[in-house]
């Protein structure tokens, strides 16, 4: 069984997503948020970074996928963003887990076929693709779900198992 945990990375709410697949193709799935308290950026970071670390142990992950934070017209948006995802992946190293960051429109061309789908379209394809009706995630989850599988298909043995 692969296990790939997936991160939407934000300091109000960082999505989580585990992925889990079976050698017979069939996945299982967990979800949740890690939502710091509106307070200083440096315990926003620290919350975040426990929180990942908390679920690396909890779940032992064979990788983590991150979603790298597209360009924001805002730098001050961008670096913040940028701060929450280095929090995920200082987690992750810590754990020796390999880091893996993917950019929203790469994941949503491998997930829904298109890089410029919604939010809302990424979810329905997640859902058909995993052979679910519905996918009952949260938006922070759904999205760290996506980068998971992702990584999912990005990965060596998914394009050995297209070749056969």
């Amino acid at each position: 069984m692969t296990r790939i945990l997936g991160v939407d990375p934000g300091l109000n709410t960082t999505g989580w997503g585990l992925l889990e697949i079976t050698p017979d193709g069939a996945a299982n799935l967990r979800w949740g948020t890690i939502r710091p308290p509106d307070t200083s950026l440096a315990e926003r970071l620290h919350v975040i970074t426990t929180g990942v670390r908390e679920l690396l142990e909890r779940h032992n992950p064979d990788a983590v996928a991150i979603e790298r934070p597209f360009n924001h017209r805002n730098v001050k948006t961008a670096v913040l963003l940028g701060q929450a995802q280095a929090a995920a992946m200082i987690a992750a190293a810590a754990a020796a887990v390999s880091v893996h960051e993917y950019p929203p429109r790469q994941v949503k061309q491998a997930v829904a076929g298109l890089g410029s789908a919604d939010k809302a379209a990424v979810k329905q394809a997640l859902a058909t693709r995993l052979g679910l009706a519905e996918l009952h995630a949260p938006a922070d989850a759904a999205d760290a779900l996506a980068v998971a599988f992702c990584h999912h298909l990005m990965s060596p043995a998914a394009k050995l198992a297209e070749v056969r």
